[in-house]
């Protein structure tokens, strides 16, 4: 257990710093990476107090498998800073829009895919369930768990929100850069 949680805290940092380069590079902004990132630790959090609670609180384990912190966190960053990609790409395209009318319009098109990705991939993950491993159900539980939460609350209200944030506090005469959809060229 401490070898894994060491583990886990050391692959955290190293790849959420590599997610947050990446999507500097794509997004080409700071802050859009920050509240991406944010959103991803979010989901995997939220997932994992879902789970605990589950299988500890309510069935009464006496924890979960080392190992499910783990491979959740990898599938739950994996699966969410593709779908992130995804929505900040169609936001760029909006370039004639202001950010919180360019981040709107892009939810609203890119939502029903995303969910309707996010169930598919839920229906796979669920499969591992009647396995009658436990370690499956737990990380199935997991991932599942971070998919609602990644698909009906991060990316459709909290990536909206905190990018309007940022365009709002740009108007005031704060000193935050606002965001700006733009093209590949810029």
């Amino acid at each position: 257990n401490n070898v894994l949680n060491s583990d886990l805290g050391k692959m955290m940092i190293i790849v959420l710093t590599g997610v947050f380069l990446v999507l500097i590079l794509v997004t080409r902004s700071f802050w859009t990476p920050v509240f991406i990132t944010l959103s991803l630790l979010g989901t995997y959090y939220a997932a994992m107090f879902v789970t605990n609670s589950l299988f500890i609180d309510i069935l009464h384990y006496p924890g979960i498998s080392s190992f499910v912190p783990f491979f959740a966190f990898l599938s739950v960053v994996a699966l969410g800073v593709d779908y992130s990609i995804f929505l900040m790409m169609r936001f760029k395209e909006y370039k004639d829009l202001t950010p919180k009318e360019a981040i709107v319009t892009a939810s609203k098109q890119i939502g029903g895919v995303v969910m309707t990705a996010a169930i598919i991939l839920g229906g796979t993950f669920a499969t591992l369930i009647p396995s009658g491993m436990l370690i499956l159900i737990e990380l199935a539980v997991a991932v599942i768990v971070g998919l609602i939460v990644l698909s009906f609350i991060m990316l459709p209200i909290f990536l909206p929100a905190t990018i309007s944030l940022i365009d709002k506090l740009s108007k005031s005469n704060l000193r935050v850069t606002p965001l700006q959809p733009s093209t590949e060229n810029d």
